[in-house]
């Protein structure tokens, strides 16, 4: 099972890292959407799903949906920098930094860890997620 451990809880976004099931370390970090800095995604156990999905911008994109999550559909893992690129989904990215404009947090090399985390998981179609 793969992991999701958040460990920091924000008004700029809420932080964490993901883990691949039998790893000894985190693969990358995480930030979700803070919502007076509470998630949509609640702790649990969850299923992910593979398949093509679309952002605001319309363009559609291979990645997995968090499924099964109370009271919300279309969670999403993608690509983003800042709190304000999820609506809910969890942006996945190489460092959090300070952000030079607003003086909070942010991630950096959200496109390429996305990617990479993407090839890691070819060939899967689905996988359980545990988020702490």
């Amino acid at each position: 099972m793969h992991t999701l451990n958040r460990f920091d809880y924000r008004a700029d976004g809420i932080f964490g890292e993901f883990t691949f099931d039998g790893d000894p370390g985190r693969f990358c970090v995480s930030l979700e959407h803070s919502y007076d800095i509470k998630p949509k995604l609640p702790s649990g156990i969850y299923t992910c799903k593979r398949g093509q999905h679309k952002l605001h911008n319309g363009i559609p994109f291979e990645t997995f949906e968090i499924t099964g999550v109370p009271g919300h559909s279309g969670i999403l893992f993608h690509a983003g920098n800042f709190n304000a690129d999820s609506s809910g989904c969890v942006l996945l990215g190489h460092a959090i930094v300070g952000d030079p404009i607003t003086g909070g947090e942010m991630i950096t090399g959200s496109k390429d860890e996305f990617k990479q985390w993407l090839e890691r998981l070819d060939g899967i179609d689905e996988f359980q997620l545990e988020v702490i």
